[in-house]
């Protein structure tokens, strides 16, 4: 084998050597491209899930607080029922006792 022929084959693996890792560095490149894409594409379903689960909890909360709202509400009108239905049975005898007792002190002023 010549010397030409020797230089010859070493410019030729030189230069598909060169391909090569040109289309290595493509292929590197394209291969990174897709990781941040997939990266940010998984950042951005997790953050979403996030703020879903956030709302439904804000959701729950809201609803328990209606919830005991609505139940203190209850609750209150049961006491005014309550007062309201005890006024009701005792006042009649208070307003009689009261009376009475006024009588009994003014028919003492007349006898006085």
């Amino acid at each position: 084998m010549k010397l030409s022929e020797v230089l010859e084959v070493l410019l030729k693996a030189e230069d598909e050597a060169l391909e090569m890792r040109g289309a290595a560095e493509q292929e590197a490149k394209t291969l990174v491209q897709k990781s941040r894409g997939k990266f940010a594409a998984d950042q951005e379903a997790r953050l979403s899930a996030a703020r879903e689960e956030a709302r439904a909890q804000v959701e729950s909360a809201k609803h328990s607080a209606e919830m005991e709202a609505l139940h203190i509400a209850d609750l209150a009108q049961k006491a005014r029922d309550t007062m309201e239905a005890h006024f009701e049975k005792n006042v009649p005898a208070l307003i009689a006792r009261t009376a009475g007792e006024m009588a009994a002190r003014y028919a003492a002023q007349r006898r006085a």
